[in-house]
């Protein structure tokens, strides 16, 4: 069920629709992983006319990068004489322009898909920004999907991202669900809509995974959200992966001056990092949480027990280096940290302090 998708769909039939008439045009469609652009675009394929083609083509992180990725899984339904370049290994200058008159001298609307261009190896960057600049005069419309918590500042699809003719191109950034529409989508399983949405942020792959294992106990994470989550961080710098295994063991948010405390005053800017990937939020105060619940748990799971022990007996220490008054306001948060660092006697101790402490 596809909900609350009906404005960019509406963006993309509009682009096809002009496409058709010699006036092709990009869209990007960007969002978080899981925000659901494939599914969006394979809504779009459905509902476009008997008189578009519409040619897929993937960009992946593999260790060792495939040029031009996307071209070579569409090239042989595209035109003969692109895949035969391809398959010689032909320099752009050759490629692109036999790619370009297939499309000028096609009928019909040639839609373009490049998934996941945020994994996009340099020669398809070229390539993006080579059909971009003349897409305007064919028939042919080109979409980029990519995700958004992949793009930070200094990506290189940021730079062919500005070089891309603003005439010709439309963005579409897809939002999470809202609460009514988990609820929606919860109701037929009989779940909760509002503790569903509080897990997940409304993001459909993880509301979709946890309806699907609806059988399983409380608190379960399922293994498709797990590797998702575990994917995503081991690509990510060492930097960023200490921050946010630092921060899982704390089931609420984490202020600003613990982080320091721990990782040193230049943190800052990896926690900047981690906020502009999205992969963080930082209220009013300064204070940060995992974008979403279910990302902190999976971050906890992938820790041995002796590392969570260790974090938990670090946050308290940095807890307990503040002035009285402010360790004493942090006491349950000591005992919590404390008990999880399996040091019984702290906990003993921390227990015994006055109860007065806690209103300092």
């Amino acid at each position: 069920m596809l909900l609350e998708r009906e404005g960019p769909l509406k963006t993309l039939l509009a682009t096809a629709a002009s496409a058709a008439e010699g006036r092709g045009g990009i869209v990007l469609l960007e969002g978080e992983a899981g925000i659901g652009k494939t599914a969006l675009l394979q809504e779009f394929t459905e509902r476009t006319g008997e008189g578009c083609r519409v040619l897929w083509g993937w960009c992946e992180a593999l260790f060792t990068p495939r040029p031009l990725g996307p071209l070579q899984d569409m090239a042989r339904a595209l035109d003969p004489e692109v895949a035969a370049l391809l398959d010689q290994g032909a320099a752009p200058e050759r490629l692109f322009p036999a790619l370009l008159d297939a499309l000028q001298h096609r009928l019909g609307t040639t839609v373009l898909v490049f998934e996941d261009v945020h994994w996009a190896d340099n020669a398809t960057l070229d390539l993006i920004r080579y059909l971009g600049r003349r897409i305007s005069v064919l028939r042919a419309m080109l979409v980029l999907s990519a995700r958004s918590d992949e793009l930070v500042a200094d990506h290189p699809l940021t730079h062919v991202r500005g070089d891309l003719p603003a005439a010709s191109l439309a963005r579409i950034a897809l939002k999470p669900l809202s609460p009514q529409a988990v609820t929606t989508l919860a109701e037929p399983s009989g779940r909760a809509g509002a503790d569903l949405y509080q897990i997940t942020g409304g993001n459909p792959f993880f509301v979709s995974e946890l309806l699907a294992s609806s059988e399983a106990e409380p608190g379960h994470i399922p293994d498709s959200i797990r590797d998702a989550v575990w994917s995503r961080l081991s690509r990510l710098t060492d930097g960023e992966r200490e921050v946010l295994e630092m921060m899982s063991i704390e089931p609420g948010s984490v202020e600003p001056w613990l982080i320091r405390a721990l990782l040193g005053a230049e943190v800052d800017a990896v926690v900047d990092r981690c906020v502009a990937r999205g992969l963080l939020r930082r209220d009013a105060q300064g204070a940060l949480t995992f974008r979403h619940e279910l990302a902190r748990q999976a971050t906890l799971e992938r820790l041995s027990p002796s590392l969570q022990r260790s974090l938990h007996a670090k946050a308290e220490a940095a807890m307990a280096g503040f002035p009285a008054a402010q360790a004493g306001a942090q006491l349950a948060r000591r005992v919590h940290h404390a008990a999880a660092a399996d040091d019984g006697a702290r906990v003993s101790n921390l227990r015994r302090r006055p109860r007065r402490r806690l209103r300092a």
